[in-house]
């Protein structure tokens, strides 16, 4: 079970995200996701640096491509502009030793699902022939969405994962739960999630939620609201044996994480 943060630690002062590695491991977690949300800063020998020291500490690597992403844009120069952005994650994270960098897909706006999900699969499709080039071993990763416009519903992402080469799942736990794909304050729901998605090892984004109607409104701390239950998660988890990398997008980060990783060392 890898238990880490989305980005430097909150108590790891002035870091890089070199330094959170050494900051991750003194903490006893061991997953750091890159966040490139606001675009990809980070040099190649950078990369390569913090590969190198999280081998060394034995700390699961990935990303998270930026946001201003859509694929299904019928724009021209935003789709090219959106498929940048996801190679520039994805050769970076690759430098970084990471498995898979998180992606937001984009948007319906008025396209209809089936017409939607064809022309995010058509863009994924155009980036194996780069991923091929470059020997990329990082996965694409089709995110679950939180809100009801953007594209993301569990059986799409499965869907991605299953037609297009080097496309895995990342799951949004809150996410599922905003878009009420799931009541995750029951732990028959975990049951269900794991029956429809089976998986030999998840890559998980976690955190509590706020959300209304049109679903996900902002990210919470573990234990304010058990709005998806932490614990349960953790005990299904645990009783169907699962493999698993789980990266807290909560405030505060590393409190979270360690919530998790201190109950998960009860189990």
């Amino acid at each position: 079970m890898y238990i880490g943060t989305a980005g430097v630690p909150i108590g790891c002062k002035n870091c890089s995200s070199l330094d959170a590695l050494k900051f991750l491991k003194d903490a006893n977690l061991n997953a750091l996701e890159l966040e490139f949300v606001r675009g990809v800063k980070m040099g190649e020998e950078n990369a390569k640096r913090i590969k190198n020291r999280a081998e060394d500490l034995d700390i699961r690597i990935s990303s998270h491509a930026p946001y201003y992403i859509n694929l299904a844009s019928d724009d021209p120069q935003k789709l090219q502009r959106s498929l940048e952005h996801i190679k520039k994650s994805l050769y970076i994270t690759n430098l970084a030793g990471g498995h898979i960098t998180a992606i937001h897909m984009g948007y319906y706006q008025n396209l209809g699902k089936e017409e939607t999900y064809r022309r995010m699969k058509n863009a994924l499709e155009s980036l194996v022939e780069f991923i091929e080039q470059h020997n990329i071993k990082t996965k694409m990763g089709p995110e679950t969405a939180g809100k009801l416009s953007q594209f993301g519903r569990l059986q799409e992402i499965l869907r991605l994962a299953e037609e297009v080469p080097y496309t895995e799942p990342v799951f949004d736990i809150a996410h599922l739960h905003a878009t009420r794909e799931y009541d995750f304050t029951k732990k028959d729901e975990y049951y269900r999630f794991f029956n429809d998605a089976p998986m030999d090892h998840y890559h998980f984004h976690f955190s509590e939620i706020n959300y209304g109607e049109k679903g996900e409104r902002n990210h919470l701390n573990v234990g304010e609201t058990l709005e998806p239950n932490y614990k349960y998660f953790l005990e299904v988890l645990k009783e169907l044996g699962i493999k698993a990398t789980i990266v807290l997008e909560t405030p505060d980060l590393e409190e979270s994480a360690k919530k998790l990783l201190e109950y998960w060392k009860t189990l």
